[in-house]
């Protein structure tokens, strides 16, 4: 039964004085149960910075921090947002980004960050609104049920490029050479072979970035440091192109695959970092060579394998007293569709030296190759075991069951010793 302020206090000048205080402070706490309870207030978040730069064109990045502060006295909580928002002034949404950010808030004060990317549609979508600010708006829920939630506001400024917040937004790595000598040359400068101890093996960061500011990095190589690398990046070029340091140029004394990568350090960079790798054969690097000539077969030629008639290899003679390196290579079948690359020369199916500009493969030869798949072979001219001249690689494929021939015709003389 509700009791209103005036039948209380008449209840109460009846009372003898005696009990006056002690029926007061019972009257007093049912008035206070009957007033509803004050709602919290929404928490204040602020972002900083409250206004940042994005460019068009390409993804911007921008460095934020969110402050919470709550009205509520050493309260404690965690305040989430899973999703932000792009706006324009007026109100029409541009697009969302689904990325979680929480702060953590101990005796009512939170800090968090997020490393915000803009995307260049969203840019793009603010400009053919005809808008040059974008409203970016995030909604934190809490976790402490009678805290409501708190919402955020930053403006993201449309401008051109060398005016934009400094950020690098793009990294592309690239050798500075391909194999030398005979080994096969790269289709792109991700990977490359390159025999074993090769000099002067170097890379090129080409970096993409926003406005301007000091850059620093470093050049990893199977995470070993090989050098330090700070540069001031002007506004208004978009790209820098920074080499790996000459000494020390990258290690190739052990064979196997290797990795190299460019560590930016700052600006930290808002996309994964890229690496590259290089390959070391077993091979010793050998100089750059004349051209020898390959006549038969032709690249990319089917050839039967046949007991009675086994495939034969040509070439155009050398200089005098030439010997011969034949080799011969299994290949993966894509190789039929694009270019020889990276190919392992330290591990030929078959190798063999001879004194004559050709080489007809034996019944052991055939015994050793896969049939319809392809073959790389490749020839060098030798004067006193020293190369003087290299062919280029050629593919080709033997048809026929190999495996199937019987070794019973005996080993033509060719004057050569196989491997």
């Amino acid at each position: 039964m509700a009791i209103s302020e005036e039948t209380a206090m008449n209840t109460i000048l009846r009372l003898p004085l005696r009990y006056l205080p002690a029926y007061g402070c019972l009257v007093c706490m049912a008035v206070l149960l009957l007033i509803p309870a004050a709602a919290h207030a929404a928490p204040t978040i602020n972002a900083t910075p409250r206004m940042a730069n994005v460019s068009p064109g390409a993804q911007s990045p921008v460095q934020l921090m969110y402050t919470l502060l709550e009205t509520v006295v050493n309260a404690s909580y965690v305040a989430t947002s899973t999703q932000g928002a792009f706006y324009t002034p007026g109100g029409d949404l541009l697009g969302t980004v689904d990325r979680t950010v929480t702060i953590n808030v101990v005796n009512s004060r939170g800090t968090g960050t997020e490393l915000l990317l803009v995307p260049a549609r969203i840019t793009a979508a603010a400009m053919k609104a005809d808008v040059g600010r974008i409203v970016f708006r995030r909604i934190f829920e809490t976790s402490a049920a009678d805290i409501p939630s708190g919402t955020m506001e930053t403006s993201l400024q449309i401008v051109p490029s060398p005016a934009g917040e400094f950020a690098i937004i793009g990294l592309r790595l690239e050798f500075n050479q391909p194999a030398p000598g005979d080994a096969p040359r790269p289709h792109s400068g991700e990977r490359i072979t390159v025999p074993r101890n090769t000099k002067g093996l170097r890379a090129a960061a080409i970096i993409t970035y926003n406005g301007q500011g000091l850059l620093r990095g470093r050049w990893v190589a199977d995470g070993q440091i090989l050098g330090f690398v700070t540069k001031q990046l002007l506004p208004g070029m978009r790209e820098a192109i920074i080499a790996s340091p000459a000494v020390p140029a990258f290690p190739t004394y052990a064979t196997g695959l290797h990795t190299v990568r460019f560590e930016i350090q700052d600006p930290p960079p808002a996309f994964d970092l890229p690496g590259i790798q290089y390959f070391v054969t077993a091979e010793e690097r050998i100089p750059n060579l004349p051209p020898l000539g390959l006549q038969v077969p032709q690249d990319r030629d089917h050839v039967a394998l046949s007991s009675e008639s086994p495939p034969v290899f040509s070439w155009t003679p050398a200089q005098d007293g030439a010997t011969y390196f034949f080799r011969l290579f299994t290949l993966e079948p894509e190789a039929m569709t694009r270019p020889l690359t990276e190919l392992d020369t330290s591990a030929p199916v078959l190798s063999a030296r001879t004194g004559r500009n050709y080489y007809m493969l034996t019944l052991f030869d055939l015994a050793k190759l896969v049939t319809n798949s392809p073959h790389a072979w490749q020839v060098q001219a030798l004067v006193d075991g020293r190369p003087v001249a290299a062919s280029e690689y050629r593919i080709v494929v033997f048809s026929g069951a190999a495996s199937e021939l019987e070794l019973t015709v005996p080993l033509r003389d060719q004057g050569v010793s196989g491997k």
